[in-house]
């Protein structure tokens, strides 16, 4: 369980810039978002969580988001990541 939430959120990591984004495009230009990528994997799995995204800083030319999915894993136990988010 926290190996695919991982995996949903290195989904976003831009590589070649090194940052996380909140949205990401396949081959066919299809968008994504994280928050709701991560929500309907949780669901799908009967997943208990809560999902928050706050705002950060913003500025001309910057902002970023705080994105926190706190969730129980299969042994019950409360389980919580973090990952920030740069906007250009």
């Amino acid at each position: 369980m926290r190996k695919e939430i991982e995996e949903i959120i290195e989904r976003y990591f831009d590589k070649e810039e090194e940052y996380y984004s909140s949205v990401r495009y396949d081959e066919e230009e299809n968008e994504f978002w994280m928050k709701e990528e991560l929500k309907e994997y949780c669901k799908k799995n009967n997943i208990k969580y809560e999902l928050t995204i706050k705002d950060g800083i913003d500025s001309p030319g910057y902002e970023n988001e705080f994105l926190a999915i706190a969730y129980l894993d299969e042994n019950n136990v409360l389980q919580l990541e973090t990952v920030v988010l740069e906007c250009f």
